[in-house]
């Protein structure tokens, strides 16, 4: 009985698949159908036309400068697309967290905006996808760029900006740029009156400045080889570092440096004709140029330890959210605002330059000098999980700035930022 029922059963199911397949459109009709609704963009990118959204959401960063270019090149994809671009603005540092709470309810954007430190700790939270480029596409960026946004093999950003930090100075101040750190202790001496607000040098009291002073004398963020980074090999407190950072402690203990120095105060002091020179990057080119006029000019850091000291690099880009319902056009518009047309428009803008090597490659005016040569010298920062506790490394440079000593401060704040990375391996 049970092997009566057990035929039964294979008839009927043999029967099942017959009619299935006999309702099943023909391979070759169905193949035909998929490419009559395939499209490609001007950037390459394969789409299907069925589904093709009316909107794409994109976070800008809530500079009114970049949302206006990128509002330019939104109104352009939308007429060359048909796709309306809707611009939200949220702040850069707010991006991943709201990211990480809109995504899944289905109220953030298809792109968003972020630096490459933060990669690490995005892919860690599943918040961003994987952007595939051909070997032609990568070929249109520098290898810095790409490499910043690759983590475990994948490219996860459509690169916009290569930045860095270099010198800026005022030629009715200084002739010339010092060249050493040595000549620019001299020549602040000479200049300053903190009086009047008036100053020779100034460097914010942030670690992402000062790694120059640490990273010239043989500090490092991680141990890396191969272009994988040890987050158990932090070298932020050996002995290159408790160095650099003293060399900046000399300008603080000879009442060079204003102990409570904001960004704010020294780009207002700078503006004002009061300083002689400041560490800045291209964001502030334009501001500065219209202050100062002819009088500005830049140049890159000057040498510590016999070159010319190193400077964290970053790059910005866009990244196609995890959550979005449309990841091959959220790809698309990607490419598009890092295709070269837009890029030069990103530059001609903002002043920021693309990491493209045939606009590196064209820039010539001399207010670009000191960017253009301190990009060379550039440290990429670190795209790990574990770089976010490495910036309470601020916690050291205020303790500094305070009096206290250096390798005491340094190295009772590196044992935290330890103690915080081994508590991220444990959760």
């Amino acid at each position: 009985m049970a092997r009566s029922k057990t035929l039964w059963g294979l008839l009927v199911m043999v029967a099942f698949i017959l009619l299935l397949a006999a309702c099943a459109p023909e391979r070759e009709g169905a193949e035909e159908a998929t490419n009559e609704n395939e499209g490609t963009t001007e950037e390459g990118q394969d789409t299907t036309e069925t589904d093709k959204p009316e909107e794409l959401v994109v976070w800008v960063n809530d500079e009114d400068i970049a949302e206006d270019v990128a509002t330019q090149m939104f109104d352009k994809y939308t007429e060359e697309t048909g796709i309306n671009v809707r611009v939200e603005r949220v702040a850069l540092p707010d991006q991943v967290q709201e990211l990480a709470l809109a995504g899944p309810t289905g109220d953030g954007p298809d792109l968003f905006f972020q630096p490459q430190d933060s990669l690490g700790d995005i892919v860690a939270q599943g918040l961003a996808l994987p952007i595939e480029y051909t070997e032609e596409e990568k070929a249109a960026f520098t290898d810095v760029a790409m490499d910043a946004f690759t983590y475990e093999g994948d490219i996860y950003g459509a690169p916009v900006a290569i930045e860095t930090y270099f010198t800026y100075y005022n030629k009715s101040l200084i002739d010339t740029a010092p060249e050493t750190i040595d000549d620019v202790l001299a020549m602040s001496k000479e200049l300053t009156n903190a009086s009047n607000d008036e100053y020779g040098f100034l460097v914010s009291p942030e670690f992402y400045y000062l790694y120059s002073f640490m990273n010239a004398y043989g500090g490092y963020v991680f141990g890396e080889e191969n272009g994988v980074y040890d987050p158990t090999d932090i070298g932020l407190d050996n002995e290159g570092s408790i160095e650099g950072l003293q060399k900046y402690k000399d300008f603080i203990d000879e009442g060079l440096l204003p102990k409570t120095l904001t960004v704010d105060v020294l780009d207002g002091l700078f503006k004002e004709g009061k300083v002689g020179m400041v560490v800045s990057g291209p964001w502030n080119m334009p501001i500065y140029k219209e202050a100062l006029g002819d009088d500005l000019a830049t140049a890159p850091l000057p040498k510590m330890n016999g070159e010319v000291a190193p400077s964290f690099v970053g790059v910005k880009s866009w990244l196609v959210s995890y959550f979005s319902e449309h990841p091959e056009w959220a790809t698309d518009l990607a490419k598009f605002m890092t295709n070269d047309e837009n890029s030069q428009l990103y530059y001609d803008v903002t002043g920021e330059l693309p990491p493209k090597p045939e606009i590196l490659d064209a820039v010539d005016d001399p207010i670009y000098a000191g960017y253009t040569e301190q990009v060379p010298h550039g440290a990429l920062m670190p795209n790990i999980p574990e770089m976010s506790p490495v910036w309470d490394m601020d916690v050291a440079i205020e303790l500094i700035n305070n009096g206290s000593d250096v390798e005491s401060a340094v190295k009772d704040t590196v044992q935290s930022i330890k103690d915080n990375i081994d508590t991220m391996g444990t959760n």
